[in-house]
């Protein structure tokens, strides 16, 4: 009996801790102490101190990205192209970000390329910056969401459900075509949300 009523009370309790948001595109789940600070056509962000998620959408319609069939040595290019492109925008900071992970995975509705990039940036706000982005390929969109933290990202947190929880309203998956342009969308999807939090940091100091 002392059992049954401790799930039940942890099933309220998760329920009480996230809320669920939904635009024309996408539905997630949100952990409710996380705030809006930017909703606009292609750009959904959310706060908590020091940590955001985002999401950024871009146009699939005509190239027709899918993540489904990039290759070991592809997704190794990638993780160079993202490197590289995103220091380049952050040179006036002094930070050189490492993507120190990035692999090709699936869940019950899609494939999606995951990465993790990690960001020294303790000598300019104390503590160091870590990212976990997710691209997800479909018939009409590329969606990219980041979940952005100043500790360790694990699997265990709460923003990674929140990463899981997302359903895109578009059902039909693109063919492989003009694969590599996607190197592109990636990148402005992460340093859309990066380049702004250290630009905002910035202003801060």
């Amino acid at each position: 009996m002392k059992k049954t009523l401790i799930i039940i009370m942890m099933f309220f309790i998760s329920i009480i801790t996230i809320k669920a948001y939904e635009s024309d595109y996408f539905k997630i789940d949100i952990p409710n102490n996380y705030k809006e600070t930017i909703i606009e056509d292609a750009v959904y962000k959310w706060e908590n101190n020091n940590k955001y998620i985002a999401i950024t959408l871009s146009i699939n319609s005509l190239t027709k990205y899918n993540v489904k069939d990039y290759t070991e040595e592809e997704i190794q290019k990638q993780k160079e192209y993202i490197e590289e492109k995103l220091n380049e925008s952050l040179k006036e900071y002094n930070i050189e970000a490492t993507v120190s992970r990035i692999e090709k995975l699936h869940d019950d509705n899609y494939y999606y390329l995951e990465y993790d990039i990690y960001y020294p940036s303790k000598t300019l706000y104390g503590y160091n910056t870590y990212q976990r982005g997710r691209m997800y390929t479909t018939k009409n969109y590329i969606t990219a969401i980041v979940y952005n933290s100043d500790k360790e990202i694990t699997n265990d947190d709460e923003e990674i459900k929140s990463l899981n929880s997302i359903y895109i309203k578009d059902d039909e998956f693109t063919r492989r075509d003009y694969k590599r342009s996607l190197l592109l969308m990636i990148t402005i999807g992460i340093i859309l949300g990066i380049f702004g939090y250290f630009t905002e940091k910035k202003k801060r100091k």
